[in-house]
């Protein structure tokens, strides 16, 4: 899917709504250097209200949300923070180039509704509002997944269908699966998935939880490989949504660790020598010391180190009113590779190269 991106004075739709575009504010997070578009949507048929569309091209998320000086984080947990930069400024919108400002981003137990808070020179703006799959905003004929197959009618619907059976047969079941999955978190993808069965939850501090996961369909694999092979499948799941992934190279285990900008999880070979894959909140990694379910000590001691060497430095910025896990760890730190095969595939996924995918391959099946 190519980036999205629209201008003032264009009219989108957005969660069946029609709006017209009246501002748009480009930001930079000061800490990545990623940049995303806020897009000041002035309602057309409901009074109109004033509502914002925000697209992160780089990350894949897009929210749909109102100033809502009442907002509340209750029953909501702080999934990001930092701070950003107007590097870009059209329309009808009230900052200039160069203003900066704190954020926030707080989401629900369902991780679908959000609440934000930028705190600015002038005072603190809160708005609320809910994620938003790709299909599901843009401009007229731009979006596919759900108005092709209505609109497409006799010889188009046919010509359809022939050519999706043609790509399928030329690039493999698993490329198609990857491609169209829009699921961006890897606890959504993973219950989603019938490859991945649901085993148990582990309880951690300040009411977070790991949810683990095992995997079937890799008896024929190596360990190292199956690992391998299930963290392509969950990198395409996420559609490349990841910010650190390794597989650990020590003697005898092959765990792969990933990090996205809200999770953290690891897929390993447990003690019963049947691959799962454990998931939570970042939060859950830093406040809690539990051993992956059914893992072994090494399977524990990369799962540890890897967070603090990735993540932990990060996340004690976000968390400040959290007992931290790492409190006098003296376990060290893992080597990481930014150019390891995992990483590698991850940017190519997210960058959308179908020669990429094609040559790397899907994941756990096996066609091509």
């Amino acid at each position: 899917m190519a980036n999205k991106e629209y201008f003032v004075g264009e009219i989108i739709k957005a969660d069946g709504d029609e709006y017209k575009i009246i501002g748009k504010i480009t930001y930079r997070n000061k800490q990545d250097g990623k940049t995303w578009d806020e897009y000041k949507l002035l309602a057309l048929h409901f009074g109109n209200e004033i509502r914002w569309l925000s697209v992160d091209n780089f990350y894949k998320e897009y929210s749909l949300s109102r100033e809502n000086p009442s907002a509340s984080t209750i029953g909501y947990h702080l999934v990001d923070t930092g701070y950003e930069q107007v590097i870009a400024a059209m329309g009808d919108v009230d900052v200039q180039v160069g203003d900066e400002a704190a954020f926030q981003e707080y989401e629900d137990s369902t991780e679908e509704k959000i609440v934000s808070l930028e705190k600015w020179d002038d005072g603190d703006e809160y708005s609320s509002g809910y994620y938003l799959d790709p299909w599901e905003f843009g401009k007229e004929g731009e979006n596919t997944r759900s108005e092709g197959f209505h609109k497409a009618g006799g010889f188009e619907l046919v010509k359809l269908i022939g050519f999706i059976l043609v790509f399928i047969l030329g690039f493999g079941y698993s490329f198609i699966q990857g491609f169209f999955s829009s699921h961006k978190k890897i606890d959504a993808f993973l219950k989603k998935n019938p490859r991945f069965t649901y085993v148990t939850s582990i309880t951690g501090m300040d009411k977070q939880k790991a949810n683990v996961y095992e995997c079937t369909g890799v008896s024929l694999y190596s360990p190292e490989e199956a690992n391998m092979q299930v963290a392509k499948t969950i990198i395409d799941g996420v559609n490349g949504n990841t910010s650190d992934i390794q597989q650990n190279d020590e003697k005898d285990d092959n765990s792969v660790a990933i990090l996205t900008p809200k999770e953290y999880a690891l897929i390993y070979r447990g003690e019963d020598d049947k691959v799962y894959v454990q998931v939570s909140n970042r939060k859950y990694a830093y406040t809690t010391d539990k051993e992956p379910y059914r893992s072994r000590e090494r399977t524990h001691r990369y799962y540890r180190r890897f967070y603090y060497s990735r993540g932990y430095y990060y996340d004690r910025n976000s968390f400040t009113r959290s007992t931290s896990s790492y409190d006098g760890f003296t376990d060290g730190q893992i080597e990481y590779n930014s150019s390891n095969d995992l990483n590698t595939y991850s940017g190519s996924v997210r960058q959308e190269s179908i020669s990429s995918r094609s040559s790397d391959g899907g994941g756990l099946s096996s066609g091509k």
